[in-house]
């Protein structure tokens, strides 16, 4: 799996969302044309019966935008469900004396460095599947060896694995999606 992409020509900051109104700010932010990136894990959870993957966000309640300039952050922090975005101090000479505060300056992030980070999501650095690691053993649960015990081998991108199924003795390589195993 590829990562993400961060344009560089874009002025990226992060945004925090209103409480339960996260879906609906980054649908709001797209419509104004804000790139938007939320880094999520992945999850197997029981529906009904049934495995499924669940992604859910890494960080709460927060998004990386991307904004062409000042007036476009402006339309980005107006989207509806949008709190805030992520500020920090500065001193403003013009202002001395004055008892108001603090003057905050949304915090800009380089493009690069989020580029970084968004690489190591996506390769599987800082964050794995939850309740899955390399060399545990699990069963198969689904497909033509459904009940066979397998040692994890490699933890692929797009919620799949690579374990190894003992076949007349011998591990073979087989790759299923998480939701296709469960862990002893």
């Amino acid at each position: 799996m590829a990562s993400p992409t961060i344009d560089p020509t874009l002025l990226w900051y992060i945004a925090r969302t209103k409480p339960r109104m996260g879906e609906r700010a980054l649908q709001a932010l797209q419509a104004a044309n804000v790139v938007t990136y939320q880094p999520r894990t992945s999850e197997v959870v029981v529906r009904r019966g049934r495995r499924v993957i669940r992604r859910t966000p890494m960080l709460l309640r927060t998004v990386f935008i991307g904004v062409a300039d000042a007036n476009h952050l402006d339309e980005a922090k107006a989207a509806p469900g949008v709190a805030e975005l992520v500020c920090y101090p500065v001193q403003d000479a013009s202002l001395e004396g004055n008892i108001a505060g603090p003057v905050l300056k949304p915090a800009r992030l380089d493009a690069l460095g989020l580029q970084r980070f968004v690489g190591r999501i996506a390769q599987g650095e800082i964050a794995e599947p939850v309740g899955i690691k390399v060399g545990q053993s699990v069963i198969v649960r689904e497909g033509p060896f459904a009940s066979f015990p397998a040692v994890v081998e490699v933890v692929l991108p797009n919620d799949r694995l690579r374990v190894a199924v003992s076949l007349f003795g011998r591990p073979s390589p087989v790759d299923l999606g998480i939701a296709e195993v469960q862990t002893l």
